[in-house]
């Protein structure tokens, strides 16, 4: 019995531990630019099936490791801030993930965020808008909802097009020049 209450101790400080950045994290992260705040869909949802919170000191670390195989991202991760992801399942009615989507919509327009791809198609909509300083993004924000899950992605941090445009071109994600984004 001791054995089983040191081992949910144990257990229980560690997981505090191992929270205590990832909320140090995202309070460091609030105060920036490219931070946008989606708030919460868990006690419509459940838990988010994607969570991911990176900082900045993780991006710096992964960008460190491809310098030598490739300098074009190694320089963007190093200007980013911080990478978060929420994904979360819709099984039933779609309805509060899309009040939400339409929240975040409104506050990004509010805060200054461009609108650079809008796709509303039967049930599926995706939005991604960009805070621009001058010729540089400090973040940019992707969001989709359709009748199955709500993604949001935010990226925090400096973004400079000629650095995205090289590291697509590595990726070899080819973007058509031809669509119309307004």
């Amino acid at each position: 019995m001791k054995q089983s209450i040191f081992k949910t101790l144990f257990t229980g400080a560690l997981c505090l531990l191992v929270s205590m950045p990832v909320l140090a994290q995202e309070d460091e992260l609030k105060d920036l630019p490219g931070f946008i705040d989606f708030g919460d869909l868990s006690s419509a949802y459940g838990e988010p099936k994607i969570s991911i919170n990176i900082g900045g000191t993780l991006l710096q670390f992964v960008g460190l490791m491809s310098e030598d195989s490739n300098p074009e991202t190694s320089e963007m991760m190093s200007q980013l801030k911080g990478v978060r992801v929420f994904g979360y399942p819709i099984e039933k009615d779609p309805t509060v993930a899309r009040q939400k989507f339409g929240e975040v919509k409104s506050t990004l327009k509010s805060k200054g965020w461009e609108p650079v791809v809008q796709v509303n198609e039967d049930d599926e909509q995706v939005l991604i808008y960009m805070k621009m300083n001058g010729q540089s993004m400090e973040g940019m924000t992707v969001m989709t909802v359709d009748e199955e899950e709500v993604m949001f992605i935010n990226i925090i941090g400096k973004l400079d097009p000629k650095q995205l445009g090289k590291v697509m071109e590595g990726l070899d994600v080819d973007i058509d020049s031809s669509l119309n984004l307004d």
